[in-house]
């Protein structure tokens, strides 16, 4: 199945909105604690490392579906 482009976008854009806004309130205080240390990282601190690997991953994946199959653009 192939997803058209400003799909794709619109998707992408949300994502972004969707983290942004967990890193506010009312959603990230269930997140500001200390335990559990997870990798040696304050619970609060993973949770945000999370949020980026997560975004880096979004943008990866986007950059990947936009090339083409034979490789000309």
């Amino acid at each position: 199945m192939h997803m058209s482009r400003r799909l794709a976008y619109r998707l992408v854009i949300g994502y972004f909105i969707v983290a942004a806004l967990a890193t506010m309130w009312p959603i990230y205080p269930f997140f500001s604690r200390i335990r559990p240390m997870i990798l040696g990282m304050p619970f609060s601190l993973a949770y945000l490392v999370f949020l980026l690997v997560a975004s880096f991953l979004v943008l990866l994946g986007l950059f990947f579906w936009e090339q083409e199959p034979d490789g000309k653009e």
